[in-house]
């Protein structure tokens, strides 16, 4: 149609499954709303803006057991090692055990304990030990 906001609903193997009136519509991680019954649960793993597809497949696809994230600021002094934290990754979660690691250009590589589900690039990641905040920056 006439929308360019439209496009395709797409499984993690490429298989066209459905249509789309627009990307902003959909959050990784999402289940209901897609519009797509494929007789089991999928969710939304990735968002391709470029082609505006929507990429849903398993939980187990959506598991995420490692992020990077830029723009990262320390309240405490950077580590010098990988450190043994919890990381927060929704407003709306519990913090997770993760071995946090410093990377060049003030970024961090989280690798959790066990994976984390519905992490999405521009969200942030906060660091904790117990109820202090040790630092964060943004999921690239």
């Amino acid at each position: 149609g006439g929308d360019d906001r439209s496009g395709e609903i797409v499984t993690t193997s490429g298989k066209v499954v459905g249509q789309h009136h627009g990307i902003e519509r959909f959050t990784i991680g999402q289940r209901k709303g897609l519009g797509v019954a494929l007789g089991e649960a999928r969710f939304v793993v990735r968002i391709e803006p470029e082609t505006r597809r929507v990429v849903i497949g398993s939980k187990e696809e959506l598991a995420c057991p490692q992020l990077t994230a830029a723009g990262v600021n320390w309240l405490v002094d950077p580590p010098s090692a990988p450190l043994r934290c919890r990381v927060q990754i929704r407003y709306n979660s519990g913090a997770t055990p993760a071995t946090v690691e410093r990377l060049p250009d003030d970024r961090m590589r989280v690798t959790f304990d066990q994976p984390c589900y519905g992490v999405a690039p521009g969200q942030a990641a906060v660091c904790y030990d117990r109820d202090r905040v040790l630092g964060g920056g943004w999921i690239a």
